[in-house]
């Protein structure tokens, strides 16, 4: 063989792997710290034309899964970081009635929400705060303004991804972290689509302060789920951080946290304050209403006519949210499907597996995925193997379990869109009002019960 096609062969095979990921959401940002640390060359294209963009107004409820994920992607200060902006974890779940009568309170552990970095217990996080920590340590590779609109696989195992601004990037794995809506999962899987199932989602966010002067004290203090008559449920939690407005840490902050707040750039482009959150399942028909005007003031008003029956201190804190924290989202589930043939194309996140809305199960199953990606693809590099063999590895642990759990979300909202139906839902609410009366009472039921709201913490906490 000629000495110059002997060097081309040798060039081509020390040629380091580089990752291309689209999106950087939480998943995309955490896969691309992991291979960072890994030493593996990566770039992330983000359609949105800078970091501070859009409204991400939910709360993340991270458990010791998700949390150990981000705790081997993460650099440690960093990890620390997110610990250090986690809102205070409630001190316990409670259900009410639509007139505030209390039916069921049970006391959540002491250790939720440690602080000693052991990736224990439960982590609440402000999605738009933990959105600006896992874009922190990755500035380098991350590209504003990069809208994927469509990507080509090319002979000798490369891809390239063209974007609406004319440009385009070459990489040797593309990665879909390109949420819900995923442009790469239209390509790459064109029969596997997301469907609208059951009931809609209504979000909003109200200042604590304001907050604090229409609800009782022990909503302020814990997770709150507020049972409708006509089978529609409502939940609250008081989110309440170590900053202040002005983005100081709080007087009472231990040092390490308050010199983690005040060194971390990420804070200056984050809008999070102390809020009470809430959020209203409500039947399917309410998000097909008028869409494109139910945002703002007009999306608080239909809530309000939704809930004219309910307690006045509950109308009041629905009166009171930030209009420009309002939304509603129908209930998204992705459309179960075979194993495909692995490439160097695969997905992650939304994009591999949707559910939405939940309380912060798919924020953790995205870290972990994302942890097994990365480990898997820099083993590869090490070992020579091709990436495709750890591609086709990470889709056979990821897929089984996208699978089960997409069909146990489908089967909870069928569940709550029945409860939301006109003559059937009355009925069972007051059933369900009638069973946490006498599981209240009754240790064993109790804790049978309370599993019931794990959902709420963000899935099982295992």
């Amino acid at each position: 063989m000629p000495a110059d096609v002997v060097r081309k062969v040798l060039q081509v095979s020390e040629r380091p792997v580089h990752v291309l990921i689209i999106g950087a959401g939480l998943s995309g940002t955490c896969l691309a710290h992991g291979l960072k640390r890994a030493g593996l060359s990566v770039a992330v294209y983000e359609r949105g034309a800078a970091r501070g963009d859009g409204f991400f107004g939910c709360r993340l409820a991270i458990g010791p899964r998700g949390s150990k994920a981000l705790r081997d992607a993460l650099p440690p200060d960093l990890y620390q970081t997110f610990l250090a902006t986690c809102a205070a974890p409630p001190r316990h779940l409670a259900v009410y009635s639509d007139g505030l009568d209390e039916l069921l309170s049970i006391r959540l552990p002491a250790s939720a929400g440690s602080g000693d970095g052991s990736a224990t217990g439960m982590h609440y996080a402000s999605a738009m705060t933990l959105r600006q920590l896992m874009l922190t340590g990755v500035e380098d590779v991350v590209h504003f303004g990069k809208e994927l609109t469509h990507y080509e696989q090319r002979p000798g195992g490369r891809v390239t991804a063209f974007f609406a601004d004319g440009s385009s990037a070459v990489g040797d794995v593309l990665v879909g972290a390109d949420g819900r809506r995923s442009r790469v999962r239209r390509q790459y899987l064109p029969h596997a689509g997301v469907l609208e199932c059951g009931p809609a989602a209504v979000f909003g966010q109200v200042p604590l302060s304001d907050a604090a002067m229409v609800l009782p004290g022990k909503m302020l203090e814990g997770l709150s789920v507020v049972s409708g008559r006509d089978g529609s449920s409502l939940m609250t939690q008081p989110m309440e951080f170590k900053w202040d407005a002005m983005g100081e840490p709080k007087p009472h902050v231990g040092c390490l946290d308050a010199a983690l707040i005040k060194t971390w750039p990420g804070l200056s482009h984050d809008r999070t304050v102390d809020h009470v959150l809430w959020g209203l399942m409500v039947p399917s028909w309410f998000s097909r209403t008028e869409p494109a005007c139910l945002a703002g003031d007009r999306l608080i008003d239909a809530v309000m006519g939704l809930t004219r029956p309910w307690h006045t201190a509950l109308r009041a804190l629905v009166k009171l949210t930030d209009p420009a924290t309002a939304a509603v989202t129908p209930a998204l589930v992705s459309d179960s499907v075979a194993r495909w043939q692995a490439t160097n194309v695969t997905l992650l996140g939304d994009a591999l597996v949707c559910r939405v809305p939940d309380a912060g199960e798919g924020a953790n199953a995205a870290f972990r995925a994302a942890g097994i990606l990365c480990r898997l693809l820099a083993e590869a590099v090490d070992r020579g193997r091709p990436v495709v063999s750890a591609i086709n590895d990470y889709e056979a642990a990821t897929h089984r379990c996208g699978r089960a759990a997409s069909s146990a979300y489908t089967k909870c909202l069928t569940r709550q869109a029945r409860a939301t139906k006109p003559v059937i839902g009355p009925v069972l609410a007051a059933g369900t009002r009638m069973r946490l009366r006498v599981a209240d009472r009754v240790p064993r039921l109790k804790a049978r019960v309370a599993s019931e709201y794990r959902w709420l913490q963000g899935g099982s906490t295992a």
